[in-house]
């Protein structure tokens, strides 16, 4: 179960990003030939898009493949370097918070007014669910990156 909840970003894109390739090349062959449309397919390929984004920004912690300034920290002394790190995780997990936090809020909303979207019809919450659900990903992974951290260096 562990290695499953260690590659859940992964199956999740493996799952996600051919969906949404199929919707849009269907809906783009349906009306290239000319045999109608199907209203849906684009509100559903952007909800999967954004879905995506968000799960790919926590597989981009998990494998440390975001920006960062490491000449700046390697130019630093390793004890500092170190601070520098768990400060870096601070900011990340407590921005991961607040979104949490204010996503949670709209997501209450919109299932208290049973907002609904345009073409598929379902609760718009399901679509906005992605960013908390990112960003509660997103601090899994800084934790473990800390973690990991500590078991590779030595005291």
């Amino acid at each position: 179960m562990a290695k499953f909840f260690d590659h859940l970003e992964e199956y999740m894109l493996i799952i996600l990003f051919p969906l949404m390739t199929i919707i849009v090349f269907v809906a783009t062959m349906v009306r290239y030939f000319q045999l109608g449309s199907i209203p849906w397919s684009e509100e559903l390929a952007r909800y999967i898009m954004v879905w995506l984004a968000y799960i790919g920004a926590s597989l981009g912690i998990k494998r440390n493949a975001h920006l960062g300034v490491e000449v700046v920290v390697n130019m630093l002394p390793k004890q500092f370097a170190k601070f520098m790190n768990l400060f870096r995780a601070a900011v990340i997990i407590l921005f991961n918070v607040l979104i949490i936090y204010f996503s949670y809020k709209i997501i209450m909303h919109q299932i208290a007014i049973k907002q609904t979207s345009p073409a598929l019809f379902i609760p718009i919450w399901l679509a906005y669910l992605a960013v908390p659900f990112g960003a509660f990903l997103m601090s899994i992974r800084v934790i473990q990156s800390v973690l990991l951290s500590k078991k590779k260096q030595p005291e």
